[in-house]
């Protein structure tokens, strides 16, 4: 696509706010959002601070609040940059750093008036979809590109965090828009090949049975997380495991086998009661980096996505933030024992939503009441995996409620790509029906969340019943 100017020229500000404070000797203090887009980013950011040789401070949030900007103001930094969020805050910035210089850099909706000491970098304000054609990762690329051009290296860690928000929905489940653009940075270097395959994570460095296994996007029941009936369906379909004493991957089969593959995955995926169309989100755009070592999950960009997700939503971010700064030693390890974690627990949380009729359905959506029988971190990846299978018939979204560990309610929405185009916002939703219960929301048209105080999920959930309907009926 052609680069779009106006937009590129927006992050000049930014990188010249940035590079003075580097001039100055200033330590950077850098916020993120917790989750694969947000741990990318945050560690683009940190990567080009380091380059700059700035001293920097990264944590990982899971919301912004005043209690956390409050304590962020408390260290009385020079710099801040926000990274994955900010812009649904910026009253709340302005009120709690009405002296500290603030570089938000972000693809959510902005809400509410900057301060003078804030720069803002949103492909919103430029036209540009933040929901489907760049991340916050692909804007802090940018950013640390404008910094130095020799931050292109950076240009894989720009297409995990859209693959991590789900970006791919281009033709053959490929990135489009201003990723197009990294993409390009991304091989001129060498550092990225491109293929239409199945997808799953391991698609050449993984024995096959653990490539399905690995694999949570789309969700396969009975398979995912269970390498142990993967080895067995296999055997039962007659795809051979080994080429002698070798395990074979994805990449070696022929493609009678591939076929044979999919048909029977697709059938199982029906029987377990999957909506026939999702079964061919099991094919599409492979995204391999060259660089990465071969036998590790960084080498595809679902898999390298799926790992920095799993570190955040398993409280341990600063191992994907360790990853994204270049260690590929014992942060490596620990990563990959987290994800295993993070599998385990999805696969009993849908286990636990697929037995007990836990899903109610309302007029204009759907609800799941998770209260403390689902992290609140790994709500929303529940209520997408859901989403994804095509076990909800309706086209209705997907709204999840789980208790948070600081006494509020965390809610999650989600709404089939489709019905996104049909009028509904599902940001505007959560902000609207969570002001009117004293808490707050926001996000993108597709996907959305929101805290609430404890108590108030049957007024909420009433609101959002009819702002949905609303919106509905609007468009």
């Amino acid at each position: 696509m052609e680069p779009p100017k106006e937009f590129l020229d927006s992050f000049k500000p930014a990188a010249e706010l940035f590079n003075s404070h580097l001039s100055q000797g200033s330590i950077v203090r850098i916020l993120t959002h917790n989750d694969a887009d947000g741990v990318a980013s945050g560690g683009i950011v940190s990567r080009a601070a380091s380059r700059g040789g700035a001293q920097f401070k990264t944590t990982v949030e899971k919301r912004l609040d005043a209690q956390i900007l409050g304590e962020v103001a408390a260290e009385k930094p020079s710099i801040v940059v926000l990274t994955d969020f900010g812009s649904g805050y910026l009253e709340l910035v302005a009120k709690t750093l009405p002296d500290v210089d603030t570089i938000i850099l972000d693809h959510h909706m902005p809400m509410g008036d900057p301060s003078p000491r804030v720069v803002q970098v949103n492909p919103l304000q430029h036209g540009i979809d933040g929901s489907r054609d760049i991340a916050a990762s692909g804007v802090c690329y940018l950013f640390a590109k404008t910094l130095d051009a020799k931050n292109a290296d950076l240009a894989p860690l720009g297409l995990v965090g859209a693959l991590g928000d789900q970006q791919d929905k281009g033709e053959k489940k490929s990135l489009k828009g201003v990723n197009t653009l990294i993409e390009e940075d991304a091989t001129a270097a060498g550092l990225l090949s491109k293929e239409v395959d199945l997808i799953f994570y391991g698609h050449e460095t993984r024995p096959i049975a653990r490539a399905i296994a690995n694999t949570t996007t789309p969700f396969i029941p009975g398979l995912s997380s269970r390498e142990d009936n993967c080895v067995a369906f296999l055997n039962h379909i007659g795809i051979p495991l080994k080429t002698g004493d070798r395990m074979r991957s994805l990449s070696d089969l022929d493609e009678d086998e591939k076929r044979k593959l999919f048909s029977a995955l697709s059938s199982h995926m029906v029987a377990q009661g999957c909506d026939a169309k999702t079964v061919h989100n099991l094919i599409g755009t492979v995204y391999t980096f060259k660089k990465e070592e071969a036998t590790t999950p960084l080498r595809d960009g679902r898999e390298y996505s799926s790992l920095l997700n799993a570190c955040a939503r398993m409280r341990r971010p600063s191992l994907g933030i360790g990853i994204c700064l270049g260690d590929r030693g014992e942060a490596m390890k620990e990563a990959e024992q987290t994800v295993e974690e993070y599998r385990r627990k999805i696969g009993g949380y849908l286990d636990w939503v697929r037995t007990g009729d836990r899903i109610k359905e309302l007029n204009s959506i759907y609800v799941l009441s998770a209260g403390d029988d689902i992290d609140e971190n790994i709500v929303g990846v529940v209520s997408s995996i859901l989403l994804g299978q095509g076990i909800l018939k309706s086209t209705k979204p997907i709204v999840s409620a789980a208790n948070s560990d600081d006494g509020t309610v965390k809610i999650s929405s989600r709404i089939a790509e489709g019905t996104a185009y049909m009028g509904i916002h599902l940001g505007k939703i959560m902000q609207e029906a969570a002001g009117g219960v004293n808490g707050a929301g926001g996000g993108h048209d597709n996907a959305a969340g929101a805290f609430i105080p404890r108590g108030a999920e049957d007024d909420f959930i009433r609101r959002v019943d009819e702002l949905v309907a609303k919106q509905w009926s609007g468009s």
